[in-house]
């Protein structure tokens, strides 16, 4: 095709009055297919004369403010030539081209922590805790569940605006005072999944503290599944059937759901019995012996 293109300018420098489509007859090619060829040509030549400008204009504005990121330069750019300026990602590539902005390094992602099969789990009482997410009017928000395996009973709901290490630790520490202030003194196996606020330097030594961690998974006997139950019970039997709207209307909603969960709604894993009568069962069992 672009021979053929080649071909047309050197006859219309002999015989100007040659037409494009009597070209086209002529050597036996459709018309459109020249026709759409010579204008995507002349499309490339205006797209190409625009980017040697845009690269000229983000090259002198770069060389006279060094200190620039591409955000800086490119809202410059486009106070002097408005829409005319290339847009953001156009000036960040130009810019890497040029060698005037360092590659940002990769990040490197710590290697997964493997599942823990369930017959080398080791001995202890388990606790298992999770986050779920909750988008309200003002904002998106995470609900820390912290769970006691045996009695199925919530120890701790803590609502925080971010997931993080810190708030993972204060969760767990706030769910495992519980259990000590009713003198379960057991070594605690606590559970969860692979979030980086769980795999984090802190909270593994939180656990390290209290007893040991396992990482579990949902489809496992006896994993994860089992909090993964309470959170779709805290959504759809809960928090879904009020009109939350804030983090501060959660938290009050969480705690109201703490008190049903435990203390007014039937376990079946329990023989139907509630989850706080059990652990309290299971306290006294141990204070006894």
């Amino acid at each position: 095709m672009q021979q053929a293109l080649e071909l047309y300018s050197k006859v219309l420098e002999d015989q100007p009055e040659v037409s494009l489509n009597s070209f086209s007859r002529d050597i036996g090619m459709p018309y459109w297919k020249l026709r759409d060829a010579r204008l995507n040509a002349q499309r490339e030549k205006a797209r190409e004369a625009k980017r040697v400008v845009h690269r000229e204009w983000v090259r002198d504005l770069a060389l006279a403010n060094p200190t620039y990121g591409y955000r800086r330069i490119h809202h410059d750019l486009v106070l002097l030539h408005g829409q005319a300026a290339p847009g953001r990602h156009e000036v960040r590539n130009i810019l890497r081209e040029l060698g005037l902005i360092p590659s940002q390094p990769r990040k490197i992602r710590r290697p997964a922590v493997p599942v823990t099969a369930a017959t080398l789990w080791p001995e202890g009482r388990r606790v298992q805790i999770d986050a779920t997410r909750f988008s309200v009017q003002d904002g998106v928000s995470w609900v820390y569940v912290v769970l006691d395996v045996e009695s199925r009973a919530v120890l701790h709901v803590g609502v925080v605006r971010n997931l993080s290490a810190s708030s993972a630790v204060t969760a767990l520490r706030t769910g495992i005072e519980i259990l000590r202030d009713l003198g379960i003194a057991e070594k605690i196996v606590v559970m969860s999944d692979g979030g980086s606020d769980f795999t984090s330097l802190a909270f593994q030594q939180a656990c390290l503290d209290v007893g040991c961690w396992v990482r579990g998974k949902v489809s496992q006997r006896g994993g994860m599944g089992i909090l993964e139950r309470v959170n779709r019970t805290l959504k759809y039997e809960w928090v879904f059937r009020y009109e939350v709207r804030s983090i501060a209307e959660l938290r009050a909603q969480c705690a109201e759901f703490q008190k049903w969960y435990n203390q007014r709604r039937r376990h079946s894993a329990l023989g139907y019995a509630y989850p706080w009568d059990k652990l309290m069962a299971s306290a006294k069992t141990l204070f006894a012996a």
